[in-house]
């Protein structure tokens, strides 16, 4: 009840104030009684008037409604004192109940919670006790470290009272203290930069005022700024974190490294807050798994003592081994910090060597590091991240977002053979399929006579690939959406106009656009043309790259094709359109060496790179050797090529069911290296509701009866096709094929029949069986014929197969 409804409740109510007016209203209309004669009810009567006859009566009957309503409002005012204090126990007992609750769940184990668009979970941390933080200084002074400036009771500036030391860094040792004015509220004491000249005093205090505007859920909140004369440049005063770092977190794992799923579902919880940063045009400089606090279900950076501005100039700190080599020379910047956190995954989930207790700069190659071997995009990712040269790095935060979630998608599919839709991705899906009709088709010539080739082109490997989508911060990008429905020549005079206007002059993705229309309507070496013109001013992004690979491919000059995607990957380590195109180039480049028929690979090693079987980092094979130090995919030796495309096709199919071209191209290689069972183990995961599942089965039974013959297979590839329906068109042809393989197995072997009765088909497993079940069928398939000449082929061909009767 509020101050008001109280006030209001001392009022006399309705009822009580008709009782007082009727009490009056009696008191006042007292009938006389004292009259000598009778009174006549019913008549007229007369009485006796006195004036001041009632005047007693009045006056007592008045004091005793005033003593009356007296006495209510002092047992109004009671009742009301009693509920005020009352309601005051019971607020103050609910808030006690409140705190106790709070204090009581906070640290409560919670469930892990689903980050990074639900691929991972990250488990709950309960927070440290402020008294288990604290760390015992003697250990560190020995060791040569400056004793603390403050001691465990010291108060500074009046207001903070020290615990004790949390830890020391480059600015001195941070201290634990409580506020004396905010209720005790714990908060942590960092060193700032000393000002040793005017000019670094300006730096200081340009430096404070961002820090104290920074306000972000993913970074410590800063409280205060404080000089003290122990402590030159004084103190910072931040919130404080109750929880593990990430460097405790990764050395508390079995093997003192996260998994790679986990590191970089932490690191994505922390690149928002840098991305803040980097949009109010400060860099964090010293980001690191000590720098990380992970505590219930959040992941905060805690140390702003070394934040400065982007290209700011003095001392600017970092840790050496993860602080990008440039920063002393060029000063600090949006690269620096990308640098920073590409170490920081590394050294969470890599053993990378240390000397004199630093970081060793560089990264293992894959030949000598299993985890990089096994998830090869992960180090790709890195080494963007980390290349020595600033200009060579992921150019925001956005963009190595983007590239963290599709390697991290990668990781999970190969590692735990779950799948996530790809939805932060800068490509299409791919269009269209290559390579998935080839064998099957390849049967035709038995109803037609026409030889047919398995041979694949550039053509339709161009038209499968994905697409580069439009960049929506493109100031063309709003016309370009508009002109994709007009036709290719209409739109190229469009694209043509527009370039010479002065508000379109800075756009990238209208002279790409000129790109793709020139190659949409047959104009390849025009479209060559005009790349060259564009190489000065785009030659270093991604899309150049692409479409100078798509170019190429078109013209068949596979080996700068080869170069051109394998720089897209190196850019975009996390997506799947890269990996398609090199791998498709590979296919191409073996077919056009004639060895896309010839076993060139360690069964193992091949085993291991299709994804099917083992590990790749658990297989150790001399090809590694040869292979250069980042496993780079520039190259013409075909073992190489057969190892890669196996590897890329199976990396992708593995992580994407619905690309077609990588499940044939993966069964395509497999089949080269003859390991047959693989082959049909790749194209059995084609999902039963894909239209290609059919083609797929198609092909798996032509599979079977390819290479070397065994009963087994050929009654595995009859039973296949028996549970394809009959109306199928090439159900005749695959039949004729497996009844064909079925008798040279026999004939091969010096066999009569199978070891099993069963029949095949509906024909008995013998020789004679399978001569007759050939003979029909290539009679039912002579009446299919279109040719006549080819009917009469095949009417022959069918009574020379036919066994020869004795009467």
């Amino acid at each position: 009840m509020s101050e008001q409804d109280t006030d209001r409740s001392i009022r006399p109510l309705p009822e009580q104030q008709g009782a007082d007016q009727e009490a009056e209203g009696d008191g006042a209309s007292t009938p006389v009684t004292g009259l000598s004669e009778p009174v006549d009810t019913h008549g007229t009567q007369a009485v006796a008037f006195d004036p001041f006859a009632d005047d007693d009566d009045y006056e007592q009957d008045t004091d005793d409604a005033e003593e009356d309503i007296a006495e209510l409002l002092k047992d109004l005012d009671e009742l009301r004192d009693t509920r005020d204090e009352q309601r005051l126990n019971t607020a103050e007992r609910s808030h006690r109940e409140a705190i106790s609750t709070f204090r009581s769940r906070r640290g409560a184990r919670r469930t892990a919670r689903p980050v990074a668009d639900g691929m991972v979970s990250l488990p709950f941390v309960p927070p440290t006790r402020p008294e288990d933080a604290l760390r015992d200084p003697a250990d560190a002074v020995a060791k040569g470290v400056p004793a603390p400036q403050l001691e465990t009771g010291a108060l500074v500036a009046g207001q903070y009272e020290i615990l004790g030391v949390l830890a020391h860094g480059g600015l001195g040792w941070v201290y634990l203290a409580n506020d004396k004015f905010v209720s005790d509220r714990l908060v942590v004491l960092k060193g700032l930069q000393s000002k040793k000249n005017q000019q670094e005093a300006a730096t200081v205090v340009a430096e404070r005022e961002f820090l104290a505007d920074i306000t972000h859920p993913g970074i410590v909140k800063i409280y205060n700024f404080i000089d003290d004369p122990r402590v030159p440049g004084g103190f910072i005063v931040m919130e404080y974190v109750g929880g593990p770092t990430l460097r405790k977190r990764r050395d508390a794992q079995p093997d003192g490294l996260f998994p790679i799923d986990t590191a970089i579902a932490y690191l994505l919880e922390v690149l928002p807050a840098l991305e803040y940063l980097h949009t109010r045009g400060v860099v964090y400089n010293d980001l690191k798994p000590d720098n990380v606090i992970v505590t219930e279900d959040q992941v905060k950076l805690i140390d702003l003592g070394a934040v400065s501005g982007i290209g700011a100039f003095g001392y600017i700190y970092g840790t050496k081994g993860i602080q990008a080599p440039e920063v002393a020379s060029q000063g600090p910047s949006i690269a620096s910090d990308i640098y920073t956190i590409g170490r920081t995954l590394a050294v969470m989930t890599v053993h990378i060597p240390k000397k004199d207790g630093v970081f060793v700069d560089g990264l293992p190659s894959p030949s000598e590091e299993p985890i990089f071997r096994r998830f090869l995009s992960f180090y790709r990712l890195l080494m963007r991240a980390t290349d020595p040269n600033p200009e060579h790095r992921f150019t925001s935060i956005a963009e190595l977002e983007t590239q963290l979630y599709g390697v991290l998608r990668e990781v999970i599919a190969l590692r735990d053979g779950i799948q996530h839709p790809a939805q932060h991705s800068l490509f299409s899906p791919q269009r269209t399929t290559f390579g998935t009709k080839h064998l099957v088709f390849r049967t035709d010539q038995l109803i037609d006579g026409i030889d047919r080739t398995v041979k694949i082109t550039s053509e339709e490997i161009v038209a499968a690939l994905p697409a580069p989508l439009i960049d929506r911060a493109d100031v063309g990008a709003a016309m370009l959406s508009g002109s994709s429905y007009t036709e290719p020549l209409e739109t190229l005079e469009t694209l043509r106009q527009a370039m010479q206007t002065a508000e379109y002059e800075h756009s990238a993705e209208i002279p790409f656009g000129v790109v793709r229309t020139m190659l949409d309507l047959g104009f390849t070496e025009q479209a060559r043309s005009w790349l060259a013109t564009l190489r000065d001013r785009l030659g270093k992004t991604w899309r150049f790259q692409w479409y100078s690979g798509v170019t190429a491919l078109l013209l068949d000059d596979f080996v700068t094709a080869q170069q051109h995607f394998a720089a897209v990957l190196d850019i975009l380590p996390g997506e799947a359109a890269p990996k398609l195109g090199l791998a498709a180039v590979d296919d191409l480049m073996l077919q056009e060496k004639g060895l896309d028929h010839t076993p060139l690979l360690n069964p193992a090693a091949a085993a291991a790179a299709s994804q099917l079987e083992g590990d790749l980092g658990e297989v150790e094979d001399p090809l590694f050797e040869r292979l250069s130090e980042n496993w780079s995919h520039l190259t013409e030796d075909p073992e190489i090529l057969r190892f890669h495309a196996i590897r890329l096709y199976g990396m992708i199919w593995a992580t994407n069911p619905t690309t077609m071209s990588s499940a044939f191209g993966l069964s395509r290689q497999l089949m080269a290296e003859e390991l047959i069972e693989m082959s049909v183990r790749a194209l059995d995961r084609v999902p039963v509701s894909s239209r290609h599942q059919r083609m797929a089965k198609l092909t798996t039974i032509l599979q079977l009866v390819s290479g070397e013959l065994t009963e087994s297979r050929i009654r595995r590839a009859s039973r296949r096709l028996e549970e394809i329906p009959a109306n199928e068109p090439r159900f005749l042809q695959i039949k004729i094929a497996v009844m064909s393989a079925g008798l040279n197995f026999l004939r091969d072997a010096g066999l009569e029949q199978a070891s099993a009765a069963n029949a095949l088909f509906e024909y008995p497993f013998t020789q004679r069986g399978l001569r007759h079940g050939l003979s029909d069928t290539l009679q039912d398939l002579a009446r299919m014929s279109p040719y006549s000449q080819h009917r009469y082929a095949l009417v022959d061909m069918a009574n020379k197969v036919r066994p020869v009767t004795w009467f």
